[in-house]
């Protein structure tokens, strides 16, 4: 608490003690001068602070409008007051950046939260879970070192690492920015050149009217009049308050006219100074825009979600994001699970979280996905990994199957026939994904030079398939089936709970017999390279869906 109201507490708190202890003299008759320096000293402190916020608003004054300040402290100056800000940044080694910056927007996280909860509360409103979206500026002039400030160059886009919610802008020094309509950018400056023309200008008029009153007076008629120049320099300095001093007065039409237009000079201060606040206001905006934009374009990306299994489908989607932007991936930890964050490809951020085998289970796809839509509030869903294939004639290992329809299979009614065997029927729902998804990933697929891409029905089911009557009996119930895999159902689930738009787009590692890791590199590698692909191709830039796109598929 001390530290966000260090201010007040510093002029607080010497004050209160000497007044205090002044008070606690004053009943000794003999503490009594002890009293009076207690007292003068309170008052020379209270005198000095205000002399120093004196000091420190002329100093504001003239490097506002006198143009000397920096285009990137005014910005920082101003986006202090809208975003969380760092001022001043010191580490001396370059690899513990992003590990200061971590720390920084995980206090920043729970500072943030206890906020909200301390609010919601004084509401009678009791928040268990929420998702924070906050921004912390990074001030690319207050780092002290060069490392540190090598390290934050190679920052993409002039984003650093997000944790725990917080995204980090980083304010790069720049030149004041030019007028978009390409005329001259005027400040308010041009108020300090006018003050500081009356200044000039004052003296200057009172040598005039010194001497037009001694010329025209004589020794015995000059009482009254300003014909001396400090009297003459005190007459004008009172006209520029539109009033003549009670024992002065000019007895020469020239003094008189003089008088006159240093009134009219000081009233002119009032339109000036109107005009020159509008134009500083203006070219702020203009200084600033830059910044705004870029904080609005990241407003405005597509949020991605990546959900994976095992390591090699975790890793190959890694070098795939990498291959085209070079981001390494950074984690961050919500809750039980660890997202990593990949960086942007075209407008998309994309995040990877990894679950366990299957759909079920504390770990499973299902809770999993759920938690993380709830907490990372993703536009769209994309499953990538490896599957088993089930139409062998007309598919290759490492071939891309994509869930144009998705059957759950665990949910069904097995009854007892007069003679043979059981009766199987289906109850599991039978889903079709997201239609924009699908619409791009097609749309992906006509430039795309990698294996070949299977649209069709997916079987999902808790089940290792590794067995010929397994898989045999998953066709029969399902002959369409052009794929199986064990997470999509509880995908869909969770996608359906949160309203998310969701798709599975895995590759053939084997047929649900014999099998082997073998093509299991190669299908998820091809896997995260198709997906990757459609993103590089602005697929999903959000400009390029209706911003009711991911709630029109659950309507």
């Amino acid at each position: 608490m001390a530290d966000r109201h260090w201010d007040l507490l510093v002029f607080a708190a010497p004050l209160f003690l000497l007044m205090t202890t002044a008070l606690g003299l004053l009943p000794f008759p003999s503490a009594r001068r002890a009293v009076l320096l207690f007292a003068l000293a309170a008052m020379v402190y209270v005198a000095l602070w205000l002399t120093g916020l004196a000091v420190m608003s002329v100093v504001w004054f003239w490097r506002t409008f006198g143009g000397f300040a920096r285009a990137t402290n005014e910005v920082a100056e101003s986006l202090s007051g809208v975003y969380w800000t760092v001022s001043l940044c010191h580490e001396e080694e370059a690899g513990r950046a992003d590990e200061l910056i971590r720390r920084a927007t995980g206090r920043l996280a729970q500072l943030v939260a206890l906020r909200a909860g301390a609010a919601a509360a004084d509401l009678g409103y009791r928040v268990s879970r929420g998702e924070l979206t906050e921004t912390l500026v990074l001030v690319r002039s207050g780092v002290t070192t060069d490392a540190v400030r090598r390290r934050l160059d190679a920052w993409d886009g002039a984003v650093g690492p997000r944790d725990a919610g917080v995204e980090v802008v980083m304010i790069q020094p720049a030149s004041r920015a030019p007028d978009p309509a390409g005329r001259r950018v005027v400040t308010g400056r041009f108020l300090l050149l006018y003050l500081a023309t009356v200044l000039v200008v004052v003296p200057a008029e009172a040598l005039i009217v010194m001497g037009h009153e001694a010329a025209a007076c004589s020794n015995s008629a000059c009482e009254g009049r300003p014909t001396r120049y400090p009297d003459a320099l005190r007459w004008l300095s009172q006209r520029l308050l539109l009033t003549d001093p009670p024992d002065l007065s000019p007895a020469t039409g020239a003094a008189a006219a003089i008088g006159w237009l240093t009134s009219l000079m000081a009233l002119m201060v009032l339109p000036v100074a109107y005009v020159a606040g509008r134009n500083q206001v203006r070219a702020h905006a203009i200084r600033i825009e830059p910044y705004r934009r870029m904080r609005s374009l990241m407003e405005k990306r597509t949020r991605l979600l990546i959900l994976v299994v095992t390591s090699g489908e975790r890793d190959a989607v890694f070098r795939a994001v990498a291959e085209i932007n070079g981001t390494k991936p950074t984690a961050r930890f919500l809750g039980d699970r660890t997202v990593f964050d990949l960086g942007v490809v075209s407008e998309v951020d994309i995040h990877l979280v990894q679950s366990e085998q299957a759909a079920g289970g504390p770990a499973g796809a299902a809770l999993v996905t759920s938690s993380m839509i709830d907490r990372l509030a993703p536009d769209f869903l994309v499953m990538v990994g490896i599957c088993c294939g089930l139409r062998p004639q007309e598919q290759k290992l490492g071939d891309i199957v994509v869930s144009s329809q998705l059957r759950l299979m665990d949910h069904r009614k097995v009854t007892d026939r007069q003679a043979g065997d059981p009766l199987v029927i289906l109850r599991g729902d039978k889903v079709t994904p997201t239609g924009l998804l699908l619409d791009r990933l097609r749309a992906a697929e006509v430039d795309w030079t990698g294996a070949p891409v299977h649209y069709g029905l997916v079987l999902s089911s808790s089940i290792l398939v590794d067995s010929v009557s397994i898989r045999d009996q998953l066709v029969g119930l399902e002959p369409d089936g052009c794929g199986a895999e064990m997470e999509g159902g509880g995908v869909y689930a969770a996608a359906a709970k949160g309203r998310t738009d969701w798709i599975l787009v895995k590759a053939i590692s084997d047929w649900g017999i014999g099998k082997s890791d073998d093509a299991q590199p190669l299908a998820a590698r091809t896997a995260a390279e198709f997906v990757v692909h459609m993103i590089r191709g602005g697929a999903l830039d959000r400009r390029t869906w209706p911003t009711s796109a991911a709630s029109d598929s659950w309507e």
